[in-house]
């Protein structure tokens, strides 16, 4: 009987020894293990968030939600959060506390975002509360959003594009089928008749005509075209030999004027009055050329009487030859 007291006893205190260790861990965890200051928080939406939520400055815990108070506004409800946070913890003034979950089932958690205004609040006071995003209300308005675009701004563009598009299709169609069918029609006969019948008649004399310098430039024509540049090459060193000579020519009909201009100024008195002689000589052979002239223009007059009168005889000879051997005049009627 002693031995089962002794037994009771032991699982009793261990039980015990056990509960104060759940408990201190449990301060310790909600960061109540020690002197804390008070400070308040106002949110709109506290989903999430109850009586020992974690309160963190930076990542570090310092603190927990102790009570949450809804409080009625014009503009509908607030609620207003109680944090404990240990006791001498500064915060800065512009701090922002966030509503916040490290992941996507991770527990949500107050978020002190540390300001840098070096005035420090004090406990009691509000921090700046900052709402909580949550993942998935924020794909879902997104997935509104872009529902309410589709709808209301890609389909009405949407159709307006289609109608466009099938007016301008329609457009084109109907250009090719009235204007470009028609004018590549006219334009491939066109072709056929002026243009390509014009070409394959360029292309036949180009034919001919590279038949023809084929033959001009034929083995047997290379030889005499050989020759004609061989004759060429000599008649292009005579034609230098007679530039030379022609220039040779020219130096001395320079000498030759240099000479002549040198006589003419020295017998340019001789000159003149041999210019003045035949000058009256020229007009003394005008006076004679007049005078035989006056006399030919006579003498021709003469012969031309002479040629008539030799005609005429010839004519009446030739009408009657007998006339030579007697005299016209007695010539009897009715005889021969």
């Amino acid at each position: 009987m002693k031995r089962d007291s002794i037994n009771y006893l032991a699982v009793g205190s261990f039980v015990l020894a056990m509960g104060v260790a759940l408990a201190v861990l449990l301060f310790a965890v909600t960061g109540r293990g020690g002197a804390s200051d008070t400070y308040y928080v106002i949110y709109d939406n506290v989903a999430g968030l109850n009586f020992g939520t974690g309160v963190f400055f930076e990542g570090y815990r310092i603190g927990q939600v102790e009570a949450i108070t809804p409080e009625p506004q014009a503009a509908g409800m607030r609620y207003k959060l109680e944090l404990s946070v240990r006791s001498g913890w500064k915060i800065p003034s512009d701090s922002v506390a966030t509503v916040a979950a490290s992941g996507l089932i991770s527990a949500v958690t107050i978020d002190i975002q540390q300001g840098q205004s070096s005035a420090a609040l004090k406990p009691g006071e509000v921090i700046e509360g900052r709402a909580q995003t949550d993942l998935f209300s924020v794909l879902n308005q997104a997935a509104n959003d872009f529902r309410s675009l589709s709808q209301d701004g890609l389909m009405p563009v949407l159709k307006n594009l289609d109608t466009r598009i099938s007016a301008v299709t329609d457009e084109i169609l109907k250009f090719r089928h009235d204007d470009l069918t028609p004018l590549v029609t006219m334009l491939h006969e066109r072709l056929d008749k002026e243009v390509l019948g014009g070409t394959i008649s360029i292309i036949k004399q180009l034919d001919e005509s590279a038949r023809g310098l084929t033959t001009m430039f034929g083995e047997a024509n290379q030889a005499h075209v050989k020759d004609i540049l061989i004759h060429v090459d000599g008649v292009a060193v005579n034609l230098n030999e007679l530039v030379t000579r022609v220039e040779s020519s020219r130096a001395e009909a320079d000498k030759l004027l240099v000479a002549l201009d040198k006589l003419v100024a020295d017998n340019r008195g001789g000159v003149n009055a041999s210019v003045t002689s035949a000058q009256v000589s020229m007009r003394e052979l005008k006076v004679a050329l007049k005078t035989v002239n006056e006399h030919l223009a006579q003498i021709l007059v003469n012969l031309e009487g002479g040629s008539r009168n030799m005609n005429e005889f010839a004519r009446t000879i030739r009408g009657n030859p007998g006339r030579l051997l007697r005299n016209a005049e007695s010539t009897e009627p009715g005889q021969k």
